[in-house]
C-alpha cells in the first residue's frame, strides 16, 4: 500500500494571503501593510478559515481505514461489524484461611488485596466467617484490566489492603487468567481490513479464523481446518502459555453460538502444536560496516514471519536472505541448528502445528 500522506484538502498558507489581499484591493480596499489594524483582521481570518479547512480535512480523513484513529476508528469498525477487541480483568481464586475471633463478620464483595502493592485485587462475592478457625475460597479480580494480572499465580501469599483480625492468612489458590489488553489501532486496522469487510458468519475457514481471533487480543492466529462432514477444528496459537485453558473455552463458546457456526457443524478448539527450532547463524560484514541495528531487525522480522502463523512451514533460509539484504557479506546456518530434533532445513509442517525457537548470531572472520 502507497504510504503517501492523503489529504482530502489542501492549501498553501502563503497563497492564500496572497488571493485574500488581491480580492481585498479589487475590491477596493487599500494596499495592506504589515501591522495595519486591516492586515491584522485579515490575517485573523486566514487563520479561521485555515482552521476550517484542517477541520474538514481531519473529518474526512477519519471516515477512512487507513487514517482514523480511537473513537473514530471504533466507529468505522463497528459499521462493519468487527468491533474492538476491549481490556478484560484477569481473575483468580484465593484460600483464605481465618482466625477463631468467636465473632461473625461479612467480608464484602469489593474487599481488596495485594500481593506486591501494585495490583490489586477485589472479592467478587460477599463471604460470610463465621468466627472460627475455617478455610474458604473465593474468587477475585483484578482492579486494573489488562494482561499484567496473569501474572499472579498459585502459592503467592496475598495481604489485605485493610488488616482484619478474622484473616490469618490469603493464598492463591489458581492461576490468574483472562486479563487482556485493550487492542490498539493498528492491530485493530489490521483486522478490520483481513476480517471485517467479510460477511460475519462463520462456514468459511476464514471465518472460522477471524470470529476465534475476535475474541482476545492474545491470540495470535487461528487455523480452521476440515476434521470431516460436519466437524470443524479450530487451532490457536496463543501470546503467552498462561490462562489457556480460559482463553479456549471463550473460543469454544464464541463459535459455538446458533447465531455464528452452521446448524450442522460440530465445532472444537485446542491449542497449536508448537515445533521447535534453535538456530545459530554464522555471519560476517565488511571491515568497518555497522549494521547491527539491521541485523537484529532482520532477526526480529522473520521470528514474527516465522513464528506467528499456524501452518507456516519452517524456512531458515528466509533468515539467510534478511540478514544478506541487512548487510551481511557471509551467512551459514550451523550445524549445531535443529528443528524438531532433526536438521534445520526447510520442513513443511501439519495445519494445525507451528514454529517457534531461539536464534543466536556469531561473528566469523571471513
Amino acid at each position: 500500500m502507497d504510504d503517501t500522506e492523503l489529504h482530502y484538502l489542501t492549501y498553501d498558507e502563503a497563497e492564500m494571503w496572497s488571493d485574500m489581499s488581491m480580492a481585498y484591493i479589487q475590491a477596493g480596499g487599500d494596499i495592506l501593510y504589515p501591522g495595519d489594524e486591516k492586515e491584522m483582521l485579515m490575517r485573523g481570518v486566514q487563520q479561521i478559515i485555515m482552521q476550517a479547512f484542517a477541520g474538514i480535512d481531519n473529518a474526512l480523513r477519519m471516515d477512512t481505514l487507513r487514517y482514523a484513529v480511537r473513537d473514530y476508528l471504533d466507529i468505522y469498525g463497528e459499521k462493519r461489524g468487527c468491533y474492538r477487541i476491549q481490556a478484560q480483568a484477569a481473575k483468580a481464586t484465593v484460600t483464605i484461611t481465618t482466625n477463631a475471633t468467636g465473632v461473625p463478620v461479612t467480608l464484602y464483595a469489593g474487599t481488596a488485596m495485594t500481593q506486591d502493592g501494585s495490583i490489586f485485587w477485589t472479592i467478587d462475592e460477599d463471604l460470610y466467617l463465621t468466627g472460627v478457625t475455617e478455610t474458604l475460597t473465593a474468587a477475585i479480580t483484578a482492579s486494573t484490566k489488562g494482561a499484567v494480572g496473569n501474572g499472579l499465580t498459585a502459592g503467592m501469599q496475598m495481604s489485605m489492603v485493610v488488616k482484619n483480625e478474622a484473616i490469618n492468612s490469603v493464598i492463591v489458590a489458581t492461576d490468574a487468567s483472562g486479563g487482556q489488553n485493550e487492542e490498539d489501532d493498528e492491530t485493530y486496522r489490521d483486522r478490520i481490513r483481513e476480517y471485517g469487510l467479510n460477511a460475519i458468519t462463520t462456514g468459511p475457514a476464514e471465518q472460522y479464523e477471524r470470529a476465534a481471533k475476535e475474541v482476545s487480543s492474545e491470540i495470535i492466529d487461528a487455523a480452521a481446518i476440515n476434521g470431516g462432514d460436519g466437524e470443524v477444528e479450530v487451532y490457536l496459537l496463543p501470546a503467552s502459555s498462561q490462562g489457556t485453558a480460559a482463553l479456549i473455552a471463550a473460543v469454544e463458546a464464541a463459535l459455538r453460538a446458533d447465531d455464528v457456526r452452521p446448524l450442522t457443524d460440530n465445532v472444537t478448539v485446542a491449542l497449536a502444536t508448537k515445533k521447535e527450532y534453535t538456530l545459530k547463524i554464522n555471519y560476517a560484514v565488511y571491515t568497518g560496516q555497522n549494521v547491527s541495528a539491521a541485523i537484529s531487525g532482520a532477526v526480529n522480522e522473520y521470528k514474527d514471519w516465522q513464528n506467528k502463523t499456524i501452518g507456516r512451514a519452517f524456512n531458515p533460509d528466509r533468515l539467510k536472505a534478511l540478514l544478506y539484504q541487512a548487510g551481511c557479506n557471509y551467512v551459514e546456518i550451523d550445524s549445531s541448528s535443529t528443528f524438531d530434533g532433526g536438521t534445520a532445513e526447510y520442513t513443511e509442517i501439519n495445519a494445525d502445528e507451528y514454529c517457534s525457537g531461539t536464534i543466536t548470531l556469531a561473528v566469523i572472520s571471513t
